[in-house]
């Protein structure tokens, strides 16, 4: 999972404010290396320092840097896959947050040895979820309230999203109205053939 994170954490950051800052990020952080490979492993904990480091360079807290990481892994053009995987949740944003137990099998299926963590949702009333995700990555949380904001704006829904400040990996989402907005087009065959 660290390499998945940090993979998404050098094209969010390279894509949204240049490859010099990334280089610049990669130095303060004393590594030996600018790019990292997602079927590799690296130390644990790798993840979550250089995020800070890059939140540091940026100006912006940690959390807002794993959030935006999230966004743009759902909304990047070049990331169409990892959206296509999401959208097979379902034809509406409640369906998809129902689908998200499913999703760490979903994605083995396309990644053998990926190693996502288990999501766990509970309907705690109407339109009101919590999402619980244990890791011991610390930003994975955010992360996924990032993906979560990015699919409800995918969906044309209007929610209210957040994650608890303790540390207990629990996410909190409000659907406020299903259909604020019109959802983007999805087709369940890829475009030319393709995934």
């Amino acid at each position: 999972m660290d390499a998945l994170l940090l993979r998404s954490l050098q094209g969010y950051v390279c894509d949204t404010f240049g490859v010099p800052l990334w280089q610049a990020v990669c130095r303060r952080s004393g590594l030996t290396v600018e790019t990292f490979e997602p079927m590799l492993r690296y130390d644990p904990g790798t993840a979550d320092r250089l995020a800070q480091v890059a939140a540091d360079v940026l100006g912006r807290s940690v959390e807002a840097v794993w959030e935006d990481m999230g966004i743009h892994l759902v909304t990047n053009p070049r990331h169409q896959g990892v959206r296509r995987l999401l959208r097979f949740g379902g034809i509406g944003f409640t369906d998809f947050l129902h689908s998200l137990e499913e999703l760490p099998g979903r994605a083995r299926l396309a990644v053998a040895d990926i190693d996502l963590p288990d999501l766990q949702l509970d309907e705690l009333g109407p339109d009101r979820f919590e999402i619980c995700c244990q890791s011991r990555i610390k930003g994975l949380v955010r992360v996924l309230v990032g993906i979560l904001t990015a699919m409800a704006d995918d969906y044309g829904s209007l929610c209210l999203i957040e994650a608890d400040d303790q540390g207990l990996g629990r996410i909190q989402v409000q659907v406020l109205d299903r259909f604020h907005n019109t959802a983007r087009r999805f087709d369940l065959a890829a475009p030319g053939g393709a995934g």
